[in-house]
């Protein structure tokens, strides 16, 4: 059984209020957001809306639940003697309004949820939406994303594979698994969706994905945010039990659809006898209910807001400096894998403090104690391009010392003749004139194919024979 935290607000004076989070089954707290709120709007909206203790049944608790970029305040009946029982559930605090609410607010960012409407692509290209937010999002293992390009890629060519998905990108790395495989219970898709809803400091950012075919190369479809945190609430009371799983294997045994019971208990005697599996997919006795599972999901994707990636992206990265503290606002934000990149290449880069000061960064040494500190990092909108061209897998088109030759020769004609262009001579000097084999489809004499190609070490055979990316 899932279980998450969940907020209660209670008021015992005209200026004092009680924070109490407990920690409830998802089944339950699912439950709990059917009900009819009491209220629903900003924060001073449900702090003034929320009436005085003793007024009230004892076992009603007033929740506190996010809803877009609204909260909503949901009165419970919780039935007799729950307050009694569950007195030393969670933690519980006291104070004036303007405490109180800085702790529920605080809780409630901790617990994966953001305070802004879900955003909605439509009609894009979602090959290069999706890469957008995850340079945003994903400081590590950016190459599961190749394992995502492939699958939305594939299904999008296909006229008969499934066009709905869930995507996700977290901090280090990302997920993409179609919508129906999450709803079955028991799964690897399942139990990795429920999973990162546990891992606050994941940054978990959901979003589901419906295509429309592809054309020359570019996978066109929509693309909505979820509320993560509101559907795994959904997911654990709305998922069916696998009954068959369809295997399909190598030749000569084409596949075979086997009972999941037996699958489960006997798989090293199926592999022994069938052979290496190719593909497997789970079946549940009722596809109807299935579908209507999906479908009846997707409409918690309300209050959307139409927008642009680069709009988006700008406006996570603008609330995340917020958050941490930081509000000069002249600073565009920077993973830490960009970040070492940038640093080796001599690039300028800070370590931003809360205090809204910023420290220049040196050395990859000092990059890894801020990590640890876990530290935001930043450039400028100017030196955060010029380290685009160095995140480009390509080769340079001359060597180190015609560089530095070229160099001269431009510095010295910019000098002479027009001083106020000098400034764009970096972003000349830097860029790549030949792309890496992996993209033009050939390797250049001399250069290593494999170091092109080469994909992340964590993908690994499944027991089953099966291929997945060990994440």
């Amino acid at each position: 059984m899932e279980y998450s935290k969940i907020n209660a607000l209670s008021r015992t004076g005209e200026n004092a209020y009680g924070l109490w989070t407990l920690i409830l089954p998802r089944e339950l707290i699912h439950a709990i957001r059917q009900l009819e709120p009491a209220e629903s709007g900003s924060w001073e909206d449900i702090f003034e809306a929320l009436p005085m203790a003793g007024t009230y049944a004892e076992d009603t608790l007033y929740f506190v639940l996010p809803h877009s970029k609204d909260l909503w305040l949901v009165p419970a009946d919780m039935g007799k003697g729950f307050c009694a029982e569950h007195r030393f559930n969670g933690e519980s605090t006291q104070g004036e309004r303007e405490e109180i609410m800085a702790r529920l607010r605080e809780n409630l960012r901790q617990q994966g949820y953001r305070f802004h409407p879900n955003a909605c692509f439509s009609h894009v290209d979602v090959l290069k939406t999706l890469q957008k937010i995850m340079e945003h999002n994903t400081s590590y293992y950016r190459t599961d994303f190749d394992y995502d390009r492939e699958m939305l890629l594939k299904a999008a060519k296909d006229r008969n594979a499934h066009k709905q998905f869930f995507w996700m990108s977290r901090h280090g790395g990302t997920l993409c698994f179609p919508e129906r495989s999450v709803y079955i219970e028991q799964t690897e898709q399942y139990n990795s969706w429920n999973y990162y809803g546990r891992c606050p400091s994941e940054r978990a950012m959901a979003f589901w994905i419906e295509l429309y075919g592809e054309k020359d190369g570019i996978v066109e479809g929509d693309i909505v945010e979820m509320d993560y945190q509101e559907h795994l609430d959904y997911l654990c009371a709305n998922s069916l039990a696998p009954d068959r799983v369809d295997l399909l294997f190598r030749n000569p045994s084409g596949h075979q659809i086997i009972d999941y019971q037996e699958y489960k208990w006997d798989w090293e005697s199926i592999i022994r006898r069938y052979g290496t599996v190719e593909h497997k997919t789970y079946l549940v006795e009722n596809e109807w209910q299935l579908a209507n599972i999906a479908v009846r999901g997707r409409v918690l994707q309300d209050g959307l807001v139409e927008t642009q990636v680069d709009n988006y992206v700008q406006q996570l990265d603008s609330d995340r400096l917020c958050a941490y503290g930081y509000g000069a606002g002249d600073m565009a934000l920077v993973g830490p894998q960009d970040v070492e990149k940038a640093v080796k290449q001599g690039l300028e880069c800070f370590i931003l403090n809360r205090d809204g000061s910023r420290e220049p960064l040196s050395d990859v040494e000092e990059l890894r104690k801020a990590v640890s500190r876990t530290k935001l990092f930043g450039m400028t909108a100017r030196e955060k391009e010029i380290l685009g061209y160095f995140r480009q897998e390509c080769i340079p088109l001359f060597t180190q010392a015609e560089m530095r030759k070229i160099y001269f020769l431009a510095l010295q004609a910019g000098m002479e003749n027009e001083p106020e262009e000098s400034g764009l001579l970096d972003d000349i000097i830097i860029r790549r004139s030949v792309r890496c084999p992996r993209r033009s489809g050939s390797a250049p004499e001399g250069r290593s194919r494999r170091r092109c190609g080469e994909r992340r070490s964590g993908r690994k055979e499944g027991y089953d024979g099966t291929v997945n990316s060990g994440r």
